[in-house]
This record gives structure tokens, sequence and C-alpha cells, in this order.
């Protein structure tokens, strides 16, 4: 995900792709796109300290800054805005970004587009949308493909606060926490400091089996964890992502019992239509227990392979891979509270069969 998810907020969508869009590949690029940043993580694992160390170190002013409180009083919005060194900060308060507020967050971050900037600042090069922490990243990267952000060039991206003294927290919290770390290209690990080293690899044991994919910042020099977490990396090839995921013995994850780790294999050369409509299934069946979707696969109707992600049941537009000529098929879903058993009887004519991968 990162600049592999959604190049553009214009790509995504909040179903399965369909049939008609077969691999689209947008014609239109901005050389330097503005980063909006969701940053994620449950109630208390550090998200404002890290939003506010941020802003202490942004001298240029490259930052604005959207806060979701889900409640009347404001508490973080005004931590952040009294660190924020008079960047634009803007409050989403009484309600969930992700589902009551939707219209509210694109009319917000289209007036910190269009807002003159300052005089001895730089041009806005990120927005942060630090979200309240019982939000789902799903649906507010389904709301950031409305018509009036479709042309603005944003590169969309998911970083997630993990905290090293709760880990994953308890069964009232797990959906959301799960939900967040599943999403998110950058997982922040926070008081590292706080723990024992058996403790911190336990801890990267879990992340990896619940994200094989994300790149996980455990720093305890605050200021090089901060560069990590909000410098995207760009270069991370989606299909190497996903076959590391799949095969390599360095990830060091445990298997979660709610937690399944899935490796698709296809039955037979199939065609877009097909696969659209079993990723479309998938998200059906599934519903909020569909965490991530990373696949590369190729049809019978498309030269190229065709990339395929999705963050929860909010798909990215399929992309072809116009280099990847004759790369194999991956296919790699996260589910909560679902196995592979369960798919394959609810699909038993699917293209694709799921299997507990090798790394959970």
């Amino acid at each position: 995900m990162s600049a592999d998810f959604a190049a553009n907020a214009a790509e995504t969508q909040s179903a399965a792709p369909s049939p008609g869009h077969a691999a689209e590949t947008s014609t239109r690029r901005i050389d330097t796109p503005i980063e909006l940043i969701i940053l994620a993580g449950f109630l208390g694992s550090g998200k404002t300290s890290l939003l506010v160390d941020l802003l202490q170190g942004d001298d240029r002013g490259e930052t604005g800054v959207i806060v979701n409180e889900a409640g009347e009083i404001g508490i973080d919005g005004v931590i952040v805005e009294d660190g924020s060194q008079n960047l634009p900060v803007t409050m989403l308060a009484n309600g969930c970004v992700c589902c009551s507020l939707r219209s509210s967050l694109v009319d917000t971050v289209m007036a910190l587009l269009d807002a003159p900037r300052p005089a001895g600042r730089a041009p806005l090069k990120r927005i942060v949308l630090e979200t309240s922490g019982l939000s789902r990243p799903g649906p507010i990267i389904a709301s950031l493909a409305d018509p009036l952000l479709s042309a603005r060039g944003l590169r969309v991206s998911v970083i997630s606060t993990y905290d090293c003294e709760r880990g994953l927290l308890n069964i009232e919290s797990f959906d959301e926490a799960a939900a967040q770390l599943a999403a998110a290209q950058r997982i922040v690990l926070t008081k590292v400091d706080l723990v024992a080293l058996e403790t911190l690899e336990q801890h990267l044991g879990t992340i990896r089996g619940v994200n094989p994919f994300a790149q996980i910042v455990a720093e305890t020099d605050r200021a090089l964890a901060v560069q990590q977490a909000f410098t995207i990396a760009s270069t991370n090839d989606p299909v190497d992502l996903a076959l590391r995921a799949i095969f390599s013995p360095d990830t060091r994850a445990l298997a979660h019992p709610r937690i399944h780790v899935l490796k698709g294999t296809l039955r037979d050369v199939t065609s877009w239509e097909d696969m659209s409509i079993w990723l479309d299934d998938l998200a059906g069946l599934c519903g909020d227990r569909l965490l991530r979707v990373k696949a590369v696969v190729n049809t019978t109707d498309c030269d190229e392979p065709i990339l395929i992600q999705s963050v929860g049941t909010t798909f990215g537009m399929p992309r072809r891979l116009m280099q990847r000529v004759n790369t194999e098929d991956i296919c790699v879903v996260i589910t909560r509270d679902i196995d592979a058993t369960a798919i394959n009887t609810a699909f038993p004519d699917a293209p694709v069969a799921l299997a507990a991968a090798a790394c959970a």
C-alpha cells in the first residue's frame, strides 16, 4: 500500500472492482503529490505524541493537520494545536470520521488544499489526519474517493501506532485495533524503552501475524522514529512485499487464533470477470472480518499481471503491472474470525483456493 495502494484518491472505491474496470491504469500523474496520511492506532497508543513531535520539527510548515475525536470535548486537538507552531490544525469533533463525518472530512481536506499559504511557509507537503482511536481506516479511505478530491493528486497512506505496554489489547477493543494494524504501511511501536527485549520480540511477532506487509518502526530514538514514520517509502515493490509475506522465514510471525493470513492459489486460468466476482463475493461474505487483500494475478483477458489491493472491503483500482509480464500469481488475504475452510466452502467453484500461509 502507501504509494502502491492509493497513488491517487480517485482510484479508490468501496467495493470490489467490477469487471468493467478491467485493470484500468490512471494516466494522470502528479510529480510531487501531497501526502494524506491517516494516523491510526487505538486509544492511548501514542498517536497524538507522535504527531506533536512531527509538528515541532516542521520548521518549514509543510504539514496540515486534521484531528478527529469521537466526543464533544476535543482534548487531543488542543494538545496538537499547542504543539503545532501555528500550522493549520482543523478539528472534526463529536463524531467518527469513518462513518458520520465523511462529508466534513472531504470539505476539510479541500479547504486545506486550497488555503493560501502564510508568508514564509513552504508549500503544503502533507496532511495528517489523526483519527479517533475507534476509527477503522477502510471506510476513511473509501470516503477519499469523493469526486471533489479525484483530481487533486493525493497520495494516501496509513500509519498505525502500537503500544508495547498494552500489546494487542483485550477482546473488547481487538476488532478495531486489528483493523488499524492490518491497514497500515508503517506501524510505529511506542513505549519501546519500557519493555524487555524478549517482550519486544514477541510484539514484533504478533504484528507480523496481523500484517506481514508493514514496515515496523521500533526506535527508542524519538527523532529517528518520527522521521521513519512519516517518510513515504515509494520504492516498495508490491510483488516483493506479497512474496515476502508468504515465503520469508524472517517474518517471525506468531499465529493469532482470531487472525488468519491466507495464501491464495489460482485453481486454473481465469478471466478478470471471474476474479472480480470472487473478490466481490469475498468482501460480501467477510464484511468487517476482511482486513486486507494484496494479489497479483494473470488473467486470460489481460496481457499484463493485475495488481489488486484492499484495506478491509475498500478496494483500490486494479492496476496493470506493465514491467511484470512474467510474474507468477500471488495472493494474500488477511481475515479476522473467518478461516480458509469457511471461505472455500462458501465458494467451492471460485477461481482462488485459500490456505493458511506458511508464515502464519
